[in-house]
Formats: structure tokens, sequence, C-alpha cells
């Protein structure tokens, strides 16, 4: 560890290990290995090696330049967004029925939104009905995850559905907090006062200048409860947790990804919270090589932020009068002849009266034209809603529409029709990841979830799209930077990280070693 942690950090660990650990008790739950899984909610790896290049993460360089940890790109599938994430790290499912953040649920005939507690317990007890193991089962923490998934603790959005189960839970997640602080109390209060000042001042600063409110009421809230308060909690508790020895400890920092959304993700605001994280993670380094039992750090991020330059503002409109108003234009003979792929026309039926329902995700949108419990499929759509397919493909602001053609997918770009095996010729921008668009349509029948159709914005400049939602960094769409996530790893533990290809193996790889390894408990007579 020589070089890897300062002298400093080394007594500032041992002296608070030391401190905690006469205040409270240990863990119930043991494993052979024990695990801190720590998730850089947004960063795309090639924002973190800019960042270790220029010198704003040195512990993390230290890290890596030493040969102590490993950092490789990794793939997770698409969509590139954390809830379909977290399903395949937490689960393991490959398909969760996850389209996004938000979107319109046909099996609870409404939209659901990840950011509503009572929808994110119901998708919960939806994955976790599917009856797979979790990381955290057993005993394990988990702090700001969207899914509880099994955690003893109760710190994730899901739990906070229930008053009575945070009631309940709170002396428990208080344990030792007190004990656990890294800063006085009046010092605390005066970093907190002045971040809360200077949040306060930027809001009003951008919002002036964009002369636009909408969002900036809740970002000053998230600014100030979550990436401060809920944050400064979490990393406490997470050091707690470690003198402790809970087996498992799932830690998201999402201040970067919070901040990427409203401002951009290479904005000076963004970029300051990407590096203010270097900080903490040598301080939870430093905790997990200090205590009785040390800790395997494991670093990775769900997805990249692409700058995202909204619809609204480059046409005065949003997507729905796009896509639902005016003139449709005709949709082009190859279009049709694409995907009808040579089966007979299909003639128009009545179906049940629907309002169209068009879910704005960032730089993708979800469709959806029928309350049905199965998705329209192409020849469907070419009967009922022409018009809507006429506006999505000939518009210059959508590069590509996904929509089901039998059992299988398609991608409409640019006049052309492509299926996941055909996307390599596809005239596809640069921007995009053709590895991405291919796996997005491979998972999208198994995806009832997902719209009827799936349109995603242009790649109108290098490292930036059109965005459908009122943000201005998005995610959850096909891009390079969307799509290049990274894992880090220790060079001694016994679990190889590299060339993965899908979450779900991340968490098959994980549950080998620090789940599945665990020793069996048995009754004492």
């Amino acid at each position: 560890m020589s070089g890897v942690i300062t002298p400093a950090s080394w007594m500032w660990a041992h002296g608070l290990a030391r401190r905690i650990g006469t205040k409270v008790p240990p863990a119930a739950a043991h494993r052979r290995r024990k695990l801190l899984l720590i998730h850089l909610d947004g960063v795309p790896k090639a924002l973190l090696d800019e960042a270790i290049v220029a010198g704003k993460l040195p512990f993390v360089s230290r890290l890596i330049r030493s040969g102590t940890y490993q950092l490789d790109d990794a793939f997770w599938g698409a969509p590139t967004s954390t809830p379909y994430f977290q399903a395949g790290l937490l689960y393991g499912l490959r398909n969760s029925n996850l389209p996004a953040y938000s979107w319109f649920d046909r099996e609870l005939g409404r939209q659901v939104r990840m950011s509503t507690p009572t929808d994110a317990q119901v998708i919960d007890e939806r994955l976790r009905s599917q009856g797979r193991e979790s990381l955290l089962d057993g005993g394990g923490h988990g702090y700001f995850s969207l899914f509880r998934a099994g955690a003893q603790n109760a710190l994730s959005m899901s739990t906070l559905a229930s008053f009575k189960q945070m009631s309940r839970a709170f002396s428990y997640e208080m344990m030792g907090l007190s004990a656990g602080r890294t800063r006085g109390l009046w010092d605390f209060l005066g970093a907190f006062g002045m971040d809360t000042w200077r949040s306060a001042r930027e809001v009003a600063h951008w919002a002036h200048a964009l002369h636009d409110w909408r969002h900036e009421q809740s970002f000053l809230v998230s600014r100030v409860l979550l990436q401060r308060l809920g944050w400064s909690f979490a990393y406490t508790k997470a050091l707690v947790d470690m003198v402790r020895g809970v087996p498992a400890i799932y830690l998201v920092f999402g201040n970067y990804d919070e901040v990427a959304h409203r401002r951009g993700p290479r904005s000076e605001l963004a970029l300051s919270e990407l590096h203010r994280v270097d900080a903490y993670l040598e301080d939870l380094y430093a905790m997990s090589q200090s205590v009785e039992r040390p800790y395997d750090v494991i670093i990775l991020s769900d997805h990249g932020h692409v700058d995202s330059l909204p619809l609204e503002q480059r046409q005065g409109r949003k997507l729905e009068s796009l896509l639902l108003e005016g003139a449709p234009g005709e949709l082009s003979e190859d279009v049709v002849r694409g995907l009808r792929d040579g089966r007979p026309r299909q003639d128009s039926v009545a179906s049940a009266p629907f309002e169209p329902v068009i879910v704005e995700c960032g730089n993708f949108a979800h469709v959806y034209l029928s309350g049905a419990r199965e998705p329209l499929e192409a020849r469907e759509l070419l009967a009922r809603h022409p018009d809507v397919l006429a506006r999505a493909t000939r518009s210059e602001d959508i590069g590509i529409v996904a929509l089901r053609r039998g059992h299988s997918a398609v991608a409409v770009i640019r006049g052309g029709v492509y299926g996941p095996d055909e996307v390599e010729r596809a005239p596809l921008s640069p921007e995009f990841s053709r590895r991405a668009v291919a796996d997005f349509l491979r998972g999208l029948p198994a995806m009832k979830t997902a719209g009827d159709l799936v349109v995603f914005g242009e790649a109108v400049r290098r490292g930036g799209t059109v965005g459908f939602a009122w943000e201005f960094g998005s995610h959850g769409g096909l891009t390079r930077t969307e799509a290049n996530s990274l894992v880090c790893w220790p060079a001694d533990a016994p679990v190889d990280l590299s060339g993965l290809g899908h979450c779900a193996q991340l968490h098959d790889r994980l549950a080998e070693v620090y789940v599945r390894q665990a020793p069996r408990l048995r009754w004492v007579q």
C-alpha cells in the first residue's frame, strides 16, 4: 500500500476505526470476503481518464499507476440508464423490462418514475419476485440505490415509500453516526451554510441567463439535501459499516449525475463534483484497509453522459407536438417495404380509445399509441398510425426510430430499415455506438414496457445529441459516450472484471466470490 495511501490518511483511518469500534456492535452477518461497491453515477470512462491525466483525481491515479488496481472499459447493455443497470448489477437480470428512468407501465396502466418512492417500491417488488439472488442478501447495506434489493438497512428510493418502515429503521440507520463524524458540528454547519448560499446564487444566475426556472427549485433542493447532506450521511455510514464488518456495502455517488443533467456533463459545476469525489474515495479506501477484516473496494460507473440540446429550444415545440400535430407527409416506400418485410398489408382494425402518451426520457423518448398489454408491431403501426411514423422517420432531429417487427425489432435510420445484425452498415452518425444500437434492438421484443416507438435524438454535434426533455445532459440513449462505462478493481482480488459485456455478467462474477462463497449458518442445539 506504500505510496497509495498517505501516512496522514492511514493515521486518520486507524484512529477513526478505533473510535467507531468502541461505540458500535459488530455486524451479525459474515462472509469470507467483504465488498465495498462504489457506484459513480453517470461518469464515462473517457471523462475519468481525462481527469486522471489532468491531475484532478490524484488518489485514483495512484491506485492505477501503482498497479494496485486495474481499470477497464465496460459495456453494460442498453438502455444506458440506472434502473436497467441496477437491476442487472444487484439481481443479475439480463432482461429486466426497465426501459428508462420513467415510462408508461402497461401492467399498471399509468406512468411510473423511479424518483417516486412508491413507484420504485412497486418495481423493486416486481424484480424481487423473480427469485434471483441479490448482492445485498444476507446482511448487506445499500445507500442511494433505487432498489433495496434485500439490503438489511432501509436507505433506498424504494424504502422511502413506507413511513412505517423508515420510522422503524431510524435508530438502526443512526447507529454510529456521531462516532463516525469526520468534522466538528460547527465546522460542518459553516461549510453547509456556505454551500447552500453558493448553490442558491448559482441557481438564480443560471435561471436568469436562460429565462427559465423549470427544475431549478428541485435542483436547489437536490444540491442541498441530496448532494451535501445525503452524501455526507451515506459516506459516514459506509465508514461505520466497514468497522462493524457489514459483509457487502453498495454506495452510490450521484452528485455528478444530478449536476450533469441540469448543467451539462462537462460544465464546471459537474466536473467539480467528479473531482471532489477523489478525497472521499481515498478516505473510504484507507478505512477499508484499516479494519480488522479488510474490504475489496470496487469502483464502477453505470453509463456516461452526453450533451443534450433540447428540442424545445431548437424548434420552439415539444416532441408531442412534433409527432402528433401538423401535416404528416408520407412514409417512404423503402421504409414501408422494410417494415412489412415481405408480409402482406394489414388492414386497420378498431381499437379501444387511448390518448397517446409520450414519455421524454432525456435524449430518447418512449411513444405509446395503444394502452394494450402487448406493444404494437410494425404492420399495426403502418395500418393505424402511419402519420406518426412519417413524422418520426422524416424529422431531422430524430436520428433513430426503433420498433418491433414480428418477433424481432428494427431501427429506421435515415430512410433505411435495419435489424440488429444489419446495424454495421446503417448510415449512423459516428457519435452512436453500433454495439449499443444492436443490443437495444435485440432486447426490445422482450421489453414490453417500452413504447410502441422508441425515438432517439439525432447527433447534431460532437458529443451532443438532440434531447426531448428539458435538460442539458442526458443518458439512456445509444451514443458511444453513454455506453462508455468503467470498472476498477483490486489486482489481487479473486475476481476478474475485464471484458464485461452486460451488467448481469458483472453480477454473476461478483456473486460467485462475495455471495455464494459465504459460509452456511448452522443452528446450534
